[in-house]
């Protein structure tokens, strides 16, 4: 009796979970359309990003070998220049090789101080070679999201 009584109450659990997930289904849906129109007209506002490969680089240290950890993403408004990213990869990674050559462990530690200043350096270079690779579209922000100085 109570095993029957348990599955009677299981069926109508589930059937009730069923009503239920159907009826907020429909109204989420109805919502997703609207909200998708929104989408829409605010996609061409939103601000995109692209993460660039890791970056490592040597830094000179009298006694050890040393090196410098960089994650970086770009952002941008403009996905077709997403993608023109993506091929000028590169590029942009040549920019950061001439900007950390020859650079001392100390003189790493005392750029990393103020990110903001390496971060703006960074986006003029970055804006200066893809220009002279004849692309128009500009960076918006460089961010560095991870270093790490050994």
């Amino acid at each position: 009796m109570k095993s029957l009584l348990g599955v009677v109450l299981a069926v109508v659990l589930l059937a009730v979970g069923v009503g239920v997930g159907i009826y907020y289904g429909k109204s989420a849906n109805g919502a997703a359309q609207s909200d998708s129109d929104k989408a829409s007209v605010d996609q061409a506002h939103q601000l995109l990003f692209y993460p660039m490969a890791r970056f490592v680089a040597s830094v000179s240290d009298e006694n050890y070998s040393r090196y410098l950890v960089l994650e970086l993403s770009l952002s941008t408004h403009s996905p077709t220049f997403l993608t023109q990213l993506d091929q000028q990869a590169p590029v942009l990674r040549n920019v950061l090789v001439k900007y950390f050559a020859n650079i001392s462990r100390e003189q790493a530690k005392q750029t990393f101080e103020d990110v903001n200043k390496v971060q703006q350096a960074l986006l003029q270079q970055f804006n200066e070679a893809l220009k002279q690779q004849g692309i128009d579209s500009k960076l918006e922000q460089v961010l560095v999201t991870n270093v790490y100085l050994q």
